[in-house]
Formats: structure tokens, C-alpha cells, sequence
């Protein structure tokens, strides 16, 4: 289970601390009693102007990443490939001591 919030979270060490995920536009201090209304469970819903639909893949950090579920293959093979393409560059600069020749090999850092 997961929430996508379109507005503000509040309590977030606690969140974090039972791990749940949220996402949400930003941290609020304000309390949600009557200021925010619940609208549904499983319902899609627009975040950013990002539709989030049931069943979509939510892969996240702090930044958010909303994956639609009909291409999550391909945005997996995708971030596993740039997994596999930085730590190589680890082991170029590790190799010549350079972020220069990483740089020339893969073309940014």
C-alpha cells in the first residue's frame, strides 16, 4: 500500500518510521482535520499534472517517479542499465584516478 497525495503530508519521521510510503507535493505543519478530504481508494488521480492510476508502478525517492504499469519492463531494463552504467564509471575513475577519462567515456558523470 501506498499514498499519492495531490496536496500536503505532515508527520513525515513517523511515516517514515512504520514505512510507509507517501508522496506527496510537499511537507505541510498543518493538521489534515477538516482541511483535506478523502477521495477514494484505487481511483486514479493527478499529481503535478502527472495521471497515477491503480495499479501503476510508483518506483521513488524524494522526487517521485510515477511508472503506468504498461511500461514498467522497459523503465526497469532503462534504470538498470544506468545502475550498470554508473558504477562503471567507478571503476574507470578508480582505474586512471580521473573523473576526466570517466567523463571522456561516458560522456557526463
Amino acid at each position: 500500500m501506498v499514498a499519492v497525495i495531490d496536496g500536503g503530508v505532515r508527520d513525515v519521521p513517523y511515516l517514515r518510521k512504520i514505512h510507509f510510503p507517501v508522496f506527496a507535493f510537499g511537507i505541510v505543519p498543518s493538521t489534515s482535520v477538516n482541511q483535506y478530504r478523502f477521495a477514494g481508494a484505487h481511483v486514479p488521480v493527478v499529481c503535478d499534472g502527472a495521471p497515477v492510476h491503480p495499479h501503476d508502478v510508483i518506483v521513488a525517492d524524494e522526487n517521485g517517479v510515477v511508472v503506468p504499469r504498461g511500461r514498467a519492463a522497459v523503465v526497469l531494463a532503462l534504470a538498470q542499465q544506468m545502475g550498470f552504467n554508473e558504477h562503471s564509471k567507478y571503476l574507470i575513475i578508480d582505474k586512471y584516478k580521473s573523473i576526466e577519462e570517466a567523463v571522456r567515456e561516458f560522456g557526463r558523470l
